[in-house]
């Protein structure tokens, strides 16, 4: 599977004064990022890094500037989940709250001259953050502190206000955990049954600081999903003070993660799995439990390029409808689920995803006991509503999603599509998925967005652009010269 994907424009410059040398320099001085890192489009939105950008003559009369892009895997690359910069950030991000400063503050627009009801020399120091509740999430540096005023780095940007200020302060953690949105991010859960590891991210380790500025390696635990799975302190660390990455350590079958990796700082112990919770316990309850222990979200990881773009792949739907009657193990198929589906295989239908379902109802996951042509059994009873409980449905008219099938009888129940869970086939993406993600941002004629699941990713051409952002600031800053966007490539 590739790791790098490359994109190119070349610009011929044979009717103007340039040379290829002169062509080569003015392309390269065209901004596309902000950060070869931590771009917020490259890096936060599509997990990639810039591995090298390069800019030279290609012929008698041409140009190509060349972006070979790193689309890094192993959840390495992290974000604040509260920046407090106006540029992209870079780890180690320390962990901080906020401590409401003394009196009042005088902020004009436009000044950095702040006037105060209170002396702030006991409680400011030079260098300190500071943000005022007449603009929250905007922050100052502290430039001098006196007894009625205080100055900063920069200007104040927001309303002119008498109002309250707060400054940052160090928060060092000792209950940390980690989780995913995505289930699929598991190393399994010891239910009854048990519930299998995922296709995604199985463990991480976190690497930090701790308040004394020791730098420390957590010892590798296993991730549970979207549950929070606590992070174990290295042996002689005190704490967590700063973070400074989270690296998957193992992988099931889709080779990284699928989800977003979240880390977050707990109010209280995460409370024990008990030893006869079944996965719908776990799934449900003793999830939202464990969420509601979240006291702050630290740090969190990007869901993979590959996730971006083979999504939907760890739970792939089902072709065909499945027809559901309330309390019935019995599930006729209008598309034969022989040779797709076997008995222990976990599955989940439509009518019982999350989204589907009123607040506070958990989703129900169903254990394949046997498979048949056209007719599956479930190990437990459908606990979902069909269309009326009694009444009839022409198969292939009253579906949502999935690939489409029609019985041509009417069945008693309610048609359905089905995802499945367990064992998940994800495999590594193919070129034309590495494409879909970007062809959001391609042409219409070039290239549709990415389609939904269970369409196939290679009914969407490989785009020709990164995206017409790109191109459009490259031709704009050559001031007409035609510019050729290259086909992409993977490395």
């Amino acid at each position: 599977m590739p790791t790098q994907l490359v994109l190119a424009w070349e610009i011929d410059v044979s009717n103007t004064s340039l040379g290829p040398a002169g062509a080569a320099t003015m392309l390269g001085n065209v901004p596309l990022y902000a950060n070869a890192a931590t771009d917020p489009v490259l890096g936060q939105l599509f997990n990639l890094d810039v591995a090298s950008d390069v800019s030279a003559p290609s012929g008698a009369t041409t140009a190509t500037r060349t972006l070979t892009l790193n689309m890094q895997s192993g959840g390495q690359k992290i974000f604040p989940c509260h920046p407090n910069t106006s540029t992209p950030p870079a780890p180690s991000y320390p962990i901080l709250t906020t401590k409401t400063l003394p009196g009042s503050f005088f902020v004009v627009n436009g000044s950095m001259s702040v006037t105060t009801s209170a002396s702030q020399i006991p409680s400011l120091s030079i260098g300190d953050q500071v943000q005022f509740l007449s603009q929250e999430g905007v922050f100052y540096t502290i430039a001098s502190v006196g007894a009625t005023t205080i100055g900063l780095t920069a200007p104040y940007a927001g309303v002119t206000s008498n109002t309250v200020a707060f400054k940052e302060v160090p928060a060092p953690i000792t209950l940390g955990a980690v989780y995913s949105s995505s289930d699929f991010d598991t190393d399994g859960v010891a239910t009854v049954p048990a519930i299998s590891p995922g296709s995604g991210a199985r463990s991480v380790a976190v690497a930090y600081f701790d308040s004394t500025g020791a730098f420390f390696f957590s010892p590798t635990f296993s991730l549970t999903g979207r549950r929070p799975a606590a992070i174990p302190l290295a042996l002689g660390s005190v704490d967590i003070a700063a973070i400074s990455g989270v690296f998957i350590v193992s992988a099931g079958s889709f080779g990284d993660a699928v989800g977003q990796i979240t880390l977050v700082g707990l109010s209280s112990a995460l409370p024990i799995i008990p030893p006869d919770a079944t996965p719908v316990d776990f799934l449900g309850a003793l999830t939202d439990e464990a969420q509601l222990l979240i006291d702050q979200a630290i740090t969190y990881a990007p869901p993979s390029y590959f996730a971006l773009a083979q999504q939907g792949a760890s739970a792939p739907y089902l072709a065909g409808d499945f027809i559901l009657t309330t309390g019935s193990k019995n599930v006729p198929t209008s598309v034969d689920q022989t040779g797709v589906l076997a008995h222990g295989n976990t599955i989940q239908f439509a009518e019982q995803l999350a989204d589907n379902l009123p607040e506070g109802v958990s989703p129900v996951l169903y254990t394949v006991d046997t498979v048949g042509p056209k007719l599956i059994s479930l190990t437990a009873p459908f606990t979902g509503i069909d269309n009326n409980n009694t009444g009839t449905n022409n198969v292939g008219t009253n579906s949502n999603a999935g690939t489409r099938g029609n019985l041509g009888t009417k069945l008693n129940g309610k048609a359905s599509a089905a995802i499945l869970i367990a064992p998940s086939p994800a495999a590594p993406p193919s070129n034309a998925a590495l494409s879909s993600p970007l062809a959001q941002f391609v042409a219409l004629e070039t290239a549709g967005p990415p389609p939904n699941p269970p369409l196939n990713p290679t009914t969407v051409p490989t785009p020709t652009f990164l995206s017409d952002l790109f191109t459009q600031t490259l031709q704009r800053a050559l001031a007409g010269i035609p510019i050729a966007p290259q086909a992409i490539t993977f490395l």
